[in-house]
């Protein structure tokens, strides 16, 4: 349908609507979808923000053919299928992180981190191991370990010394507790915190992580140097080689590195000698990196690199030896830039949960959360040692039937906590009754708000419910416009011959000749030229032609005709161009010289064929099938428009 075409149809709607049977704040209704005025308000700035469309009428024309498109769809059922399905709930579930946690909160963290990952740590740690869930008991021998441990390295023992001996950290033996660099999100957040406020040579008492207790030394602070790309030749040696392996791994990397001080190429060196298989079929090329990301000998070396292509001499860790050639590196990155990437290692840290609970206090304060103290009090009677251990309650019938808490429209009864119990119980320290129960009590009623709150978005965010309504339409409208229109025009060779017949005469292929053009010199002179004249006329349409002519043309080191061949359209070629097409020999004068012009053959003006013009005529046949198609849907569906609300949305846009 042509835009007058469509336009004449929308005033014969508009003319044609009751105001009975619109609502005041309904738009517009096809079929039986209705779309408010505040969503078409904000389709239609959200949409809009460029030049696209000039106004509101022209981008409503657009979308009651969306409209018209997904009603299609719906029909058809593909907002029934397995793949539709999955394809909305996971958009759902990603858009719906944004409304389910504490965004200042989040934002907060973000800005901290982002302070943090500005400086690089460098720092020695020993552990002794205690189970987050240990008992007091244990959990107080392991700290008076920690602390005898602190206790001889203030008195003068030499931390590395101490780490191999005491340390819980299986790589201790072979790095002396020695963590290299690290920055933001790359140890557990008490121990993170402790380091950033730490001094450079500081020893810390005991930290508590859920591995045990730490004592830590801070050896180095840094701004952090940002991400570098590097290749590396490997000679590996891993821990239990022998002397022998170890002295032929150095003889090996020594002599590498003397040929490509000679000159040899570094990437072909690593493909037929690194014993780093994963990098090597790839020229040594490695992954972007940063503090933390690399072994620390080998990061170190590789941050020391000054220039691009610049490499190292060999470089010994604990898995070999290594040379490394810089291939790129980039500075720390700006707050903006760098906080996708914090937001995704805030995601994977337990940090995003402090503004998760901080987002279910205000859920709790919304919705007047009440709890019974009296029901939280048998539970923690109930879970003595015992229970604590087989955390199962083996008949949930005979439980009191009080309610433990409730908020908004929700409960949660003594038998449905129990119930929580029995599934999740092994998964929380067991140690202590009142941590126990309120460790469980937090979990269930943080992903009850969670899962209340989710359920009402729609309801409450209208721009949530307005962004789940477009991609619903725009996935519906994507698979229904590519069965019947993109995969048509492409597969239905049939339909795309009629079309392309229907408009051939739009695509001409200029007449053209194929010809040779013999040019005379004019420095031949008279009788010279009047000789190759008749010469190239009586021998042109000969086998040996080009031997007979060029044995009379050529004078001395001048040679005094040339000879072009090949095949022009109209308008290609000046010469052509000057005398009338017919097959045969033709002269002429150009440039005072002599010209003969044998017409071999003439292809008249044709259209030109499907297959070259494909790539122009598809899209035009797309357009022709869609609006084939739209025209049926606004025979077969009812589309009405409240003319008042659409007046009144015009001057509230200033449109």
């Amino acid at each position: 349908m042509n835009t007058r075409k469509l336009i004449i149809y929308l005033i014969v709607l508009l003319s044609s609507i009751s105001s009975k049977a619109q609502n005041d704040d309904i738009l517009l209704k096809v079929n039986d979808r209705e779309v408010s005025a505040d969503e078409f308000k904000w389709l239609y700035f959200k949409n809009n923000a460029g030049e696209q469309y000039s106004d509101i009428d022209e981008y409503l024309k657009l979308y009651i053919r969306l409209r018209l498109k997904v009603e299609a769809a719906e029909d058809a059922g593909i907002h029934l299928t397995s793949s539709f399905k999955n394809e909305f709930s996971a958009y759902r579930k990603q858009l719906a992180k944004n409304y389910l946690t504490d965004q200042e909160v989040k934002e907060e963290l973000l800005e901290r981190a982002y302070e943090r990952y500005k400086t690089e740590i460098n720092a020695y740690h020993i552990l002794v191991r205690c189970p987050a869930d240990a008992p007091a008991e244990d959990t107080l021998k392991a700290y008076n370990k920690a602390m005898n441990i602190r206790q001889r390295i203030t008195l003068g023992e030499p931390f590395e010394s101490v780490a191999k001996g005491a340390s819980d950290d299986p790589t201790a033996i072979m790095n002396g507790g020695n963590l290299g660099f690290f920055t933001v999100f790359q140890t557990p957040l008490p121990f993170e915190n402790a380091a950033y406020r730490m001094r450079v040579g500081e020893l810390s008492i005991p930290v508590r992580t859920s591995s045990g207790y730490h004592i830590i030394k801070i050896q180095d602070k840094n701004p952090n140097p940002g991400r570098i790309k590097v290749a590396h030749i490997m000679k590996a040696t891993p821990p239990g080689s022998t002397e022998a392996q170890r002295a032929r791994a150095k003889l090996q990397i020594d002599s590498l590195y003397q040929i490509l001080e000679e000159g040899a190429d570094f990437s072909a060196l690593a493909r037929k000698h690194s014993d780093d298989n994963m990098s090597a079929s790839n020229g040594g090329e490695l992954p972007w990196f940063g503090s933390g990301e690399m072994i620390h000998e080998f990061s170190v070396a590789a941050f020391n690199l000054m220039r691009d292509n610049e490499y190292t001499k060999p470089v010994k860790t604990a898995y070999g030896w290594h040379i490394i050639k810089r291939l790129e590196k980039e500075s720390l990155p700006s707050y903006e830039k760098a906080k996708k990437y914090l937001e995704n290692r805030l995601s994977h840290s337990y940090l995003l949960e402090i503004s998760k609970k901080s987002f279910a206090e205000k859920l709790k304060k919304e919705y007047n959360f009440n709890l019974n103290k009296n029901a939280l009090n048998w539970f923690y009677e109930k879970a003595d040692s015992a229970f604590r251990h087989g955390h199962q309650f083996k008949d949930i019938a005979s439980l009191p039937g009080d309610i433990l808490y409730s908020f908004a429209s929700e409960e949660c009864s003594m038998k449905d906590f129990a119930i929580y119990i029995n599934q999740k119980g092994d998964h929380v320290p067991a140690w202590d009754s009142i941590i126990f129960i309120n460790e469980l009590l937090d979990q269930k009623v943080y992903s009850h708000l969670l899962e209340y709150e989710d359920s009402r978005l729609e309801e409450k965010y209208p721009g949530f419910r307005y962004l789940m309504n477009e991609f619903y339409d725009g996935i519906l409208f994507f698979e229904m416009s590519d069965s019947l229109i993109w995969q048509r025009s492409v597969n239905d060779s049939t339909g795309l011959s009629s079309y392309y017949e229907s408009r051939k005469d739009e695509f001409m292929e200029e007449a053209a000749a194929k010809a040779r053009i013999f040019e005379i010199d004019s420095d031949a002179g008279r009788w010279k030229t009047r000789r190759l004249t008749r010469i190239i006329k009586r021998k042109h349409d000969r086998e040996n032609f080009y031997t007979k002519i060029m044995d009379k043309a050529i004078s001395g080191k001048d040679t005094l005709v040339n000879i072009t061949e090949g095949t022009w359209d109209k308008g290609e070629n000046k010469i052509l161009d000057g005398i009338r097409w017919k097959e045969g020999i033709h002269e002429t004068e150009h440039n005072n010289g002599i010209i003969l012009v044998d017409i071999l053959q003439i292809r008249e003006e044709r259209p030109m064929l499907l297959e070259d013009v494909k790539s122009t005529i598809i899209p035009d046949y797309q357009e022709y099938l869609e609006e084939q198609w739209v025209n049926k849907l606004m025979e077969k569906y009812d589309v009405s428009l409240n003319r008042a609300v659409l007046q009144k949305l015009k001057q509230e846009s200033g449109k």
